[in-house]
Order: C-alpha cells, then sequence, then structure tokens
C-alpha cells in the first residue's frame, strides 16, 4: 500500500539487474520492451496503491500491454 516512486524506481533498478544477471537478452529492442513493459507496470501500480476504493468495477477487462505499441503516458482520469 502507498507505494512510493522511490520504491518503483529500486524496483526496477532490481528487476533489471535480475534480468543481467539471469542472462535476458541484452540487445536494445529487447531491453526497450521489457523496460518499457515495467515501467508501465510499475506505474500503474503505483496509482492503484495510491487508490482509498477500488478505482475498477468488476468485469472490467484488465490493462493490456503489447509489444512495440506507441500510445503516450498513461493519464488517469480525473
Amino acid at each position: 500500500k502507498n507505494l512510493t516512486e522511490v520504491q518503483r524506481r529500486r524496483w526496477i533498478t532490481l528487476l533489471l539487474e535480475s534480468a543481467d544477471e539471469v542472462g535476458l537478452p541484452d540487445d536494445p529492442e529487447f531491453r526497450s520492451a521489457l523496460v518499457g513493459y515495467l515501467e508501465w507496470g510499475s506505474r500503474l501500480a503505483v496509482l492503484n496503491s495510491q487508490a482509498v476504493q477500488n478505482p475498477v468495477s468488476e468485469g472490467e477487462p484488465m490493462p493490456r500491454w503489447g509489444w512495440g505499441e506507441t500510445g503516450g503516458p498513461y493519464q488517469a482520469d480525473k
């Protein structure tokens, strides 16, 4: 609950260090997609951890992420 930006960044750092340790591909295309996914997911986690009430109603689909798709930064509904 209440994840901070500092915690999010540390988590990303640890995940990327782990990716190096286990030998995941280090080519720019793969790493760009990996970092994009981790950034996307971790930012959603921070937003959701700050919520007082569940922002998602039952039956709503899970957020989707795709390899290499562009769509701009996530913006929460105001």
